[in-house]
């Protein structure tokens, strides 16, 4: 079954210990106002660049000014690399390095926070997990926060 973690915190993320393997999305949402918010994503399958999916980790953005944009892009590309691609709000570090574990994931989170003064909101989907693992916190994240997500898996 897919299961989705939403409202996690950084601590939540630091102490999972899921299997990086069953994970195939992740976010980071820092919000910066009532409407203005950035996040930062990854999609294990790629993420969807006009037509063609594009691996790495990727962005969003709503009403942030350019300045904090062009600083989460030079951040992010100058800790993990890639080729700067842009579409409609989002940026693409196309050929990122890739990571789904739930250190790097809280470490990112915890970095973003600190250096956009913005509070953080993650969210974890998974693929492949037993009800079990979800009803017995088997990965140390909160059942409270899952939500299943139907369809095949």
């Amino acid at each position: 079954m897919r299961v989705r973690y939403w409202r996690l915190s950084i601590t939540d993320v630091l102490d999972a210990t899921y299997p990086a393997e069953k994970a195939n999305h992740w976010d980071i949402k820092c919000v910066q106002g009532e409407y203005e918010h950035f996040g930062v994503f990854w999609y294990r399958y790629g993420t969807p660049f006009d037509k063609e999916p594009v691996h790495g980790i990727c962005f969003y953005y709503n009403d942030v000014s350019r300045k904090i944009i062009d600083d989460l892009a030079s951040f992010l590309q100058s800790k993990f690399g890639g080729k700067l691609l842009s579409l409609h709000g989002r940026g693409f570090l196309q050929g990122s390095k890739e990571f789904a574990d739930g250190r790097s994931i809280g470490t990112l989170a915890n970095e973003l926070s600190l250096r956009f003064n913005a509070p953080v909101e993650l969210t974890i989907e998974f693929e492949k997990m037993a009800k079990e693992d979800i009803d017995q916190e088997l990965f140390k994240l909160p059942s409270s926060k899952a939500l299943p997500i139907t369809g095949p898996d």
